[in-house]
């Protein structure tokens, strides 16, 4: 049977009060509360501070001593029903996570967030991805920094430091004021730090630390919203593959570029890097740079044509560089239909929503996306999948940015096909007669 029994060494001067922890005789630990108390205080029949009328903070100690007996049962319940070694170490963690303290106290980040996040940091080099057996990819951790980053300002901002406890839903509704009404970011920035600090705090309770349970909260949500993003329909893709671009050879480069992009369904982080030898057989075959999945992708006969004019693929340029021609191309070859979108403020650095010509809007993030639309309904989920690497259909269909009333032209289109099917048999019947 467990008992927990409170005691004090010494008589003279102010001492610890020590917690006492026996299951049977193999189990007898002792650790200290770090709660202290005068000897002449204390009263070891009743096992707590005695009821005098100039101790101020008799009742405070005796209340912490009763739910700390409370939490350590509860504890030792659950972690002996998993199989958890019961030793001295196990009773003072407890005891610190109890009242939200390290161990030691150099072990600042088993109680703040930030000092664990830079643990958390530090150590993601050499974490390995479940199921991918692959190292974290370094864009995921440039994610971890910046969202460290915008967790320190708050702090500033607030003045506090964060622990591990204050991650409720109080905080969660100042963090994200602070982001929006402050820092004037954009909900879907928002939402990929809500989703980081998920992510971590997370593995912090994994790690047996004291996290608040409102992350895992209904209301401790990662907002998301639905972007107006643009895509290239078949016909603009051959209208920029054709265009005389006049000798330009920035533009011609990144024209080259682009189709490979909008023809292969690959991220700017892969198609920028293919080199010859990842043609095998009349295929591209390259292992992607941000989940470690090899994908094989035909030849295009505009990419074919593309490494036949080239004797090979075209010079590689910076995600950057890249971004500021791409959009040049677009504007040279003249898509100026007004479109509802959102773009990066020069002056403000953040991102705008509103109504600007399309070639304004056009990123990398296009090449992907009409990859995926342009396929759709013309070849079953999962064969297109295959080739952009997406491993399920939610995560596919996000990519699908076709309009209302191009599906309503597609249902449109079928029943018109359904009807001059219908009309022919019908004329087939007659002459039968």
């Amino acid at each position: 049977m467990a008992t927990i029994n409170y005691l004090i060494k010494g008589e003279k001067n102010v001492t610890n009060i020590l917690l006492r922890f026996k299951n049977g005789r193999k189990c007898d630990l002792t650790a200290t509360t770090d709660l202290k108390v005068e000897p002449k205080k204390w009263s070891a029949a009743k096992q707590k501070v005695k009821l005098t009328a100039d101790d101020t903070t008799k009742d405070e100690v005796n209340q912490k001593l009763a739910e700390l007996e409370k939490f350590i049962f509860d504890e030792f319940n659950s972690d002996n029903s998993k199989g958890e070694f019961i030793d001295k170490h196990w009773l003072r963690k407890k005891i610190a996570n109890f009242f939200n303290r390290p161990i030691d106290e150099t072990a600042v980040d088993q109680i703040f967030f930030i000092p664990f996040i830079d643990t958390f940091i530090k150590n993601a080099p050499t974490r390995i991805i479940k199921g991918k057996n692959k190292a974290i990819a370094k864009g995921t951790i440039t994610k971890y920094n910046t969202t460290l980053n915008k967790l320190k300002e708050y702090e500033e901002r607030f003045k506090t430091k964060l622990k591990f406890t204050d991650l409720d839903l109080t905080f969660y509704d100042r963090f994200i004021n602070f982001l929006s009404q402050e820092q004037k970011i954009n909900l879907g920035t928002i939402g990929n730090y809500i989703g980081t600090v998920k992510t971590i705090a997370r593995d912090a309770k994994l790690k047996g630390l004291p996290v608040h349970p409102h992350i895992e909260h209904p209301h401790f949500f990662v907002p998301k919203v639905t972007a107006d993003s643009i895509y290239l329909k078949d016909e603009e893709i051959n209208t920029i593959f054709n265009h005389d671009f006049k000798g330009v050879e920035r533009l011609e480069n990144t024209r080259d570029l682009f189709i490979i992009g909008l023809r292969t369904g690959l991220r700017i982080s892969d198609f920028l890097r293919l080199k010859d030898a990842n043609i095998k057989n009349g295929y591209i075959e390259i292992e992607t740079q941000k989940t470690g999945q090899t994908v094989t992708i035909p030849l295009h006969k505009q990419v074919k044509a593309i490494l036949e004019k080239r004797n090979g693929f075209p010079r590689a340029i910076s995600d950057q560089k890249f971004n500021e021609h791409v959009k040049e191309l677009c504007r040279v070859a003249k898509f100026t239909e007004l479109t509802q979108g959102s773009k990066i403020n020069k002056d403000t650095k953040r991102k705008e929503e509103g109504i600007f010509e399309k070639w304004e809007l056009v990123s990398s993030h296009i090449c992907r996306r009409s990859f995926a639309t342009n396929l759709y309904g013309k070849l079953d989920n999962l064969t297109i999948m295959g080739v952009t690497g997406h491993q399920t259909e939610t995560q596919f269909l996000k990519y699908i940015k076709i309009t209302n009333t191009e599906k309503a032209e597609k249902l449109k289109d079928y029943w018109n096909k359904q009807n001059e099917e219908q009309a022919i048999e019908e004329k087939k019947m007659k002459i039968v007669k």
